[in-house]
């Protein structure tokens, strides 16, 4: 029985037996069998199937397609961005508890600086999981004390004791003597130019009755004992100035206040700690040892204070 057929390649009708033929030569049929070999690839933009040698690794079917798409991912893009700057988030910082707004849904910290700060917390609470506290003896007074997360190296109880001990040592070296010795020799010809009588340190504490003139806090009475916080001989009028090496030109100070003062200071020159300590962390972190200190049981006060 012969069936009517359609070729699939030339388009001509022929007769034929076999019902499944689909050409009408052999020719025909190689071609066809060739092209049904070929996979086609669907456009990520248009949809039309397409095929080329390389087609598995394109997306698109040209260079119009492809045109186009990137610039509608661009535009969506855009949207995107403005939809979201006008979506205002309210949180409240996970470290320092703050209310504020932003325009990131997934941001949890108010500031870079509280980011750092709640990263580093979180990182130790989870070295705190497996840390092994040391006995450690302080290098500078001999007192016992335990490592904490954070510092599994640490050689000294306080940073008072790190000080005491670097101190000492540098004073040790010989390029700390040489400077001392030039800074003694400018001193002390200094003094000679402008003497008047002698300066005691014990009588000018207890005449100011252990109070800082340029700040109004207390101060410690070993002139040693910290560097920043440790009193000193302070002259109204520097010398360099013209100033007398008297007790009458002379007042208690902090080591650190009276570095602040400089020769161009005048007689009124004051430092508010407390406001000082707003300006940046540096000088809140200067006022901050400062409590330390005073709290400290080694700390030796002078009998006015």
């Amino acid at each position: 029985m012969e069936h009517e057929k359609t070729c699939k390649v030339c388009g001509q009708h022929f007769n034929s037996t076999d019902p499944n033929r689909v050409c009408c030569s052999s020719s025909c049929g190689l071609s066809f069998g060739r092209s049904s070999q070929k996979k086609y690839y669907k456009c990520q933009h248009c949809g039309n199937p397409f095929w080329r040698p390389n087609a598995f690794r394109m997306k698109y079917c040209g260079k119009e397609c492809q045109d186009e798409a990137r610039l509608l991912k661009s535009q969506q893009h855009q949207d995107s961005k403005s939809t979201t700057k006008e979506n205002k988030f309210h949180r409240q910082c996970s470290y320092c508890g703050e209310d504020f707004t932003t325009p990131y849904p997934k941001k949890i910290y108010c500031s870079p600086e509280c980011g750092y700060a709640g990263s580093l917390r979180l990182k130790r609470e989870q070295w705190a999981e497996s840390f092994v506290p040391k006995r450690i003896i302080c290098k500078e007074c001999g007192k016992e004390f335990y490592t904490t997360v954070g510092e599994p190296r640490k050689e000294y109880c306080c940073d008072t004791c790190a000080a005491k001990y670097h101190r000492r040592i540098e004073h040790q070296t010989d390029r700390h003597k040489e400077y001392m010795n030039s800074f003694k020799n400018k001193r002390e010809k200094q003094i000679r130019k402008a003497f008047v009588e002698e300066v005691s340190y014990p009588l000018l504490y207890e005449r100011d009755q252990g109070i800082c003139k340029i700040c109004g806090m207390p101060v410690l009475y070993d002139k040693f004992i910290d560097d920043n916080w440790g009193g000193t001989i302070d002259h109204v009028i520097p010398l360099s100035k013209g100033g007398e090496h008297s007790m009458a030109n002379c007042q208690l100070s902090h080591r650190i206040c009276n570095s602040l003062k400089s020769n161009d200071d005048n007689e009124g020159f004051s430092i508010s700690w407390e406001e000082k300590s707003k300006d940046n962390n540096y000088w809140h972190n200067k006022y901050q040892s400062y409590h330390e200190l005073v709290q400290s049981p080694s700390v030796r006060w002078g009998a006015g204070t």
